[in-house]
């Protein structure tokens, strides 16, 4: 269904991805008095391979949009890391954080953008963006070309549609042959019943990948795994079958099996590969990039969500600043470059060195859970979203 209220003229703001980065950059640039518009090749309710887990970083933006559905998610106060030799460690939330479906959160987000009056394209593949000058160094605007041959303009242009995306026009990761494309890691989750029910996320490490489980909505628990290809290709056609009993077969893991025994699976298995962390660029030829576009963290730091909200919202904030001021829009790219490094670098850095304590030798992750207890307060405090006081919505909204 697309809601058009705009569709004729030039947009102010374009937006192409409809998860959490795409939809806060939506509903921010709306609030801001900008037109914009939002494509998603996708149809809600989808699935994603995801970890679920919310931080409390990342509620007062979803409370504001979705209050309805934050309500039915579930309460989660602790974490538990569990290692492969029997290792465990349970501390506090300093904030209580939530646990929610994708299919519900997306979902939810899109239909908040609808009733807001964003010019919404659910299900349209966008085919080739192109930026038009206007001649003089000032700026041009875009040109977006969807599937189904509608063209749109805009006077500028967020990419929010996931880290391995490609678009015509655009020198995307798919396009440009990074890294990524030969990552030796893969992601896969679903859901389960009969879970006994926890107020606490689980994360149990394993030689070659972890998994990790958390309560959402309905007394349902999110089962999201990282897995090395190696162990991945051991057991694949089982993992298909009943992934519960094979995460026990390549955890090795008693806790987890037992955790996971006479459960019931009650959603399909969601894949994703390759799955490669890194920071990638925040603004590209004038287009700026949020979510997982502008870079993948860890899942185990659980800050995913929240980084990818609170980066469409800074970069929606950036391209509203330029506009409500007459600047050019290219010193939004600019603007909006600066701020999303100052509040994510410290956030990449710690969990690069968490990621090499967490998948190195078993005696470390003995160590770091069992004999070193403030590691995981550590992580969690850490690896969260700083704002920058600088650039926020109160400074740049109009008289």
């Amino acid at each position: 269904m697309e809601n058009l209220t705009s569709s004729s003229g030039t947009l102010d703001l374009a937006i192409i991805g409809g998860g959490p980065a795409g939809t806060a950059a939506a509903l921010e640039g709306f609030r801001h008095g900008l037109s914009v518009g939002i494509w998603e090749r996708n149809r809600f309710p989808r699935d994603k391979v995801c970890g679920e887990f919310i931080s409390s970083e990342a509620y007062p933006i979803l409370q504001d949009a979705i209050p309805e559905t934050v309500a039915r998610g579930a309460e989660i106060r602790s974490a538990q890391f569990v290692t492969d030799h029997g290792m465990s460690r349970t501390f506090r939330l300093p904030h209580t954080a939530l646990g929610l479906s994708r299919r519900a959160l997306d979902a939810a987000l899109w239909k908040s953008v609808e009733s807001a009056g964003v010019e919404t394209h659910e299900g349209v593949v966008v085919s080739r963006v192109q930026k038009l000058s206007s001649g003089g160094g000032k700026d041009g605007v875009w040109e977006i070309e969807s599937s189904n041959g509608s063209v749109q303009r805009a006077k500028s242009l967020i990419v929010a549609c996931g880290r391995w995306w490609a678009i015509e026009g655009l020198s995307s990761p798919a396009r440009r042959g990074e890294p990524q494309a030969t990552g030796e890691w893969a992601g896969f989750k679903a859901h389960f019943a009969g879970v006994p029910a926890r107020d606490r996320v689980e994360l149990y490490f394993f030689h070659g990948g972890y998994c990790g489980l958390a309560p959402v909505e309905g007394g349902v628990w999110n089962v999201c795994c990282l897995v090395h290809r190696e162990k991945f290709r051991e057991a694949r056609p089982k993992a298909l079958e009943d992934l519960a009993a094979w995460l026990a077969h390549v955890s090795q893991l008693p806790a987890l099996e037992k955790r996971l025994h006479g459960v019931g699976q009650v959603s399909s298995l969601v894949t994703t590969a390759p799955v490669r962390m890194a920071r990638q660029r925040a603004a590209q030829g004038g287009a700026l990039m949020a979510g997982d576009a502008s870079g993948f963290v860890d899942p185990f730091t659980g800050e995913g969500i929240s980084m990818a909200l609170h980066s469409g919202r800074l970069a929606a904030q950036a391209v509203a600043r330029a506009l409500l001021e007459g600047s050019e829009v290219q010193s939004a790219a600019e603007i909006y470059g600066q701020s999303l490094t100052q509040a994510v670098r410290r956030s990449y850095r710690i969990a690069t060195l968490a990621r090499g304590l967490m998948q190195g030798p078993g005696w470390l992750r003995d160590l770091a859970t069992g004999q070193l207890p403030w590691v995981g307060k550590y992580l969690v405090r850490e690896t969260r979203w700083r704002r920058n006081p600088e650039v926020g919505p109160d400074r740049i909204r109009p008289d």
